[in-house]
């Protein structure tokens, strides 16, 4: 090295420039789920629906809801005025019900005075005296004006005739068991269940009857029908 030469300069490291730091972008939020709707609930108006529609059914003739029931009251209420068409009266010295002779049960005769109220008061569209013959506690409750209505409704055209008791039995819990045929006619769109379009029926219906005082009630009934 001559001496006007300045020394050579020390290297120092010198760190490469770094490279671009990525930064993932923020993920865009998952759309909010659906709430989830339990399939049950909604299908509740529909078993009580069906339920409703059994139980009119075999309630002495062509028994279907309307429309919109009413909603069951939360308490007991008084059985509302239904307006009815023409009453169907019937002749005061003839007996809408019969009892079959085979019939030997010394309670007969008021089992088919029962009957004779249910029967006639369907066909003079008198709500009031049915629901005097039915148990609270039973399929159809008088005391909840939505059942009574429904009724009313699903008998609006029907008269029923050739009401005969063809047996009556003593049945578990101190109930009693009468059978009865009848025959009912209705409108067309009026029929029983799977065949509404059928204006005359044939029905054979087996009551379960409570006692209340002495008095007969209409608890529960089960039925089977044929086309006149």
């Amino acid at each position: 090295m001559l001496p006007w030469e300045a020394p050579p300069r020390a290297r120092f490291w010198e760190p490469e420039p770094p490279e671009p730091l990525w930064i993932p972008e923020r993920a865009a939020a998952p759309p909010p789920e659906e709430p989830v709707h339990s399939r049950i609930l909604p299908a509740l108006p529909i078993v009580v629906l069906v339920g409703a529609l059994i139980t009119a059914a075999v309630f002495g003739g062509p028994r279907l809801l309307g429309d919109d029931s009413p909603a069951a009251a939360p308490v007991r209420q008084q059985v509302p005025t239904v307006p009815a068409q023409i009453p169907i009266l019937e002749d005061d010295d003839v007996r809408l019900v019969t009892v079959d002779p085979a019939v030997t049960d010394p309670r007969a005769e008021r089992a088919a005075a029962l009957f004779e109220t249910f029967f006639t008061a369907i066909n003079e569209r008198d709500y009031r005296a049915v629901a005097r013959v039915l148990d609270p506690d039973g399929e159809l409750d008088p005391e909840k004006p939505g059942q009574m209505a429904a009724f009313a409704r699903g008998t609006s055209t029907t008269r029923d005739s050739d009401v005969v008791l063809r047996d009556l039995d003593p049945a578990r819990n101190g109930r009693t068991r009468a059978v009865v045929t009848f025959r009912s006619s209705q409108r067309a769109g009026h029929g029983p269940p799977g065949r509404l379009n059928e204006t005359c029926t044939r029905w054979r219906v087996v009551y379960h009857l409570s006692t209340d005082a002495g008095r007969f009630r209409i608890r529960q009934a089960d039925a089977v029908t044929e086309p006149c």
